[in-house]
């Protein structure tokens, strides 16, 4: 090796030497200003996350719109609900003192229901023009109108009507009666004390001349009404649904015999629900109808090849027997009425 060369060696490693002793300043100068650099960039993400928000103007207006749409409508519908669609209910007392049977109108569609004890008398109801608009009297009364079938009289019921209180204190629909007949007892067979009773569980409203006497129902569910048969005994060729229906099928029905001696009928104008009895052949329907008294049928029967034939004596007007096929539905009727 030549001086020169060991020289620059020297150097070198004399070079080395005073970097290592370089002062602890520089050092800690260096991590302060890492520190530094890293408390601003939390800052500056302080400062990004703590920026308002900013709502465009058209969402923030359309979700007020739609809230207010929310509110108006609950206000409406807790208080200003005038949908006649429901169950409505009414004790109304029988002859039995102190006691009442409960009566339920039900509107549902067009299709309107009077459901007492075990019976549902089925019609239809109006309280619109058919051009859609709201039907009324020459005083501009709201009007209902009630279309059915009683015991094979067609009757006509015309009311106006119209809602009390609300969500909170209970809903109810107030029916002025304009025809006099409804849910009254007919005078030619009940007793004078019998329609007095009635009278008094409605409110009269005097116009004119004329008084018109105004049932008030409440919301209401169809509960019907029938005795426990003790001590049944079935007969397994009865139990089951029967298709009745005519040449003509004019008016087909179904009837239901339970197995625990519950009996249905079921027909586009009336329902029956009630229970039966069985004892050599003969077969006894009880249900209640629009009185506290129950009502009875006597029926012989025989069943043969899936067809039950049914006898019933009229009286002066003799036997009649009625044919019925089994089927699987009880609203089989609907599909043969033509």
């Amino acid at each position: 090796m030549t001086e020169e060369e060991n020289t620059v060696s020297e150097e070198d490693i004399a070079d080395s030497d005073i970097a290592d002793d370089a002062p602890p300043e520089i050092g800690e100068r260096e991590e302060n200003n890492a520190e530094e650099d890293r408390n601003l960039k939390v800052k500056e993400a302080e400062k990004v996350s703590k920026k308002p928000v900013r709502y465009h103007a058209p969402l923030y207006i359309a979700g007020c719109i739609l809230m207010a749409a929310v509110l108006i409508f609950g206000i409406s519908a807790c208080f200003f609900n005038t949908d006649i669609e429901g169950t409505w209910g009414i004790e109304v007392p029988t002859s039995e003192e102190n006691q009442t049977m409960k009566f339920n109108l039900s509107f549902d569609d067009n299709t309107v229901r009077l459901q007492s004890g075990g019976t549902v008398t089925i019609g239809r109801f109006s309280i619109a023009e058919e051009n859609g608009g709201r039907l009324v009297d020459e005083d501009g009364n709201s009007l209902l109108m009630l279309y059915l079938n009683v015991d094979g009289n067609p009757l006509v019921y015309k009311f106006n009507y119209q809602f009390e209180g609300n969500l909170f204190t209970g809903r109810t629909l107030k029916l002025t009666d304009l025809t006099g007949m409804f849910l009254m007892p007919d005078t030619k067979d009940s007793s004078e004390e019998d329609v007095k009773r009635h009278k008094k569980i409605t409110e009269s409203e005097k116009r004119g001349d004329t008084t018109y006497y105004v049932w008030s129902f409440r919301p209401s569910t169809e509960v019907y009404k029938t005795e426990k048969t003790e001590n049944f005994k079935a007969d397994s060729k009865l139990i089951g649904t029967w298709l009745y229906k005519t040449e003509d099928e004019a008016y087909p029905y179904t009837f239901t015999f339970t197995k625990d001696g519950k009996f249905e009928q079921y027909s586009y104008e009336q329902e029956i629900h009630g229970t039966y009895t069985v004892k050599d052949g003969v077969c006894v329907i009880n249900y209640y109808g629009t009185s506290d008294v129950e009502r009875q049928i006597e029926l012989s029967y025989t069943v043969k090849d899936k067809k039950l034939t049914l006898s019933q004596d009229y009286g002066d007007y003799g036997t009649i027997e009625r044919e019925l096929t089994k089927t699987n539905d009880k609203y089989a009727f609907k599909s043969e009425t033509k």
